[in-house]
């Protein structure tokens, strides 16, 4: 399919496209050649620990998974 995608013979969906981006670690303005930065606009320096862990457990579990973190967190 990448191939296809590749060679203009198919273009990628939403969902295959943020799948794409992120198996490879990176945005998907990325892939779409409309960033030259790999990662997005912020960097992890950008970022405190919680901010981090946020983003982190996002990546990880999406928005349930946010949700619980601040949960636990509001419960300390």
């Amino acid at each position: 399919m990448v191939y296809r995608y590749e060679h203009h013979l198919n273009d990628a969906t939403a969902t295959n496209l943020k799948r794409i981006a992120e198996k490879l670690g990176v945005s998907t303005d990325y892939l779409l050649g409309l960033s030259d930065d790999p990662v997005g606009q912020l960097s992890d320096s950008e970022l405190n620990s919680d901010e981090r862990d946020l983003v982190d457990q996002f990546r990880r579990e999406g928005w349930p998974g946010v949700a619980q973190l601040i949960v636990e967190q509001l419960k300390k």
